[in-house]
Formats: structure tokens, C-alpha cells, sequence
């Protein structure tokens, strides 16, 4: 199960990129979540723009809407 993330670089100008990453469910720790899926946006930025190394993404978003808990998914 999947959640789509976004996020931004100023540094070379992505905007919105999109990101599956694994939804958080039970009781796993938000922080944990967190950094994995930061990791994740990470890799993909460098993947898409080699040349870019910023000190920070911006813009990350986290969708919320029918999820019941950050990094959730959404519940039907």
C-alpha cells in the first residue's frame, strides 16, 4: 500500500514531483516513517536531476485527506 508524496527543489527548479512511497499503518513510528520517506524523495530527486545537490527539498507534502494519522492511507 502506497501514498503519493510530493516535493520541490529550488536549486534546479523541480516543482510537484510525486513520489509513491509506503503508507504508514499500525502503529508504526512517525518519525521512522519520516525519515524513510524522506530518504525516498531524496533518491528520486537524485535520479531525476544528477547535477543538483541542494542542502534541502522544499515543499514536501504529506496527503491527509481520508487518512486517519500522517502518512496514512486513505481509508474507503
Amino acid at each position: 500500500m502506497t501514498i503519493r508524496c510530493f516535493y520541490s527543489c529550488d536549486g534546479c527548479g523541480l516543482k510537484d514531483q510525486g513520489v509513491d512511497v509506503p503508507a504508514r499503518v499500525g502503529d508504526d513510528d512517525v518519525v521512522v516513517w519520516m525519515e524513510q520517506t524522506v530518504r525516498l524523495l531524496v533518491q528520486d530527486h537524485k535520479r531525476r536531476r544528477v547535477g543538483c545537490h541542494p542542502k534541502s527539498l522544499q515543499e514536501i507534502r504529506i496527503p491527509m485527506a481520508g487518512a486517519d494519522r500522517i502518512g496514512g492511507p486513505t481509508i474507503q
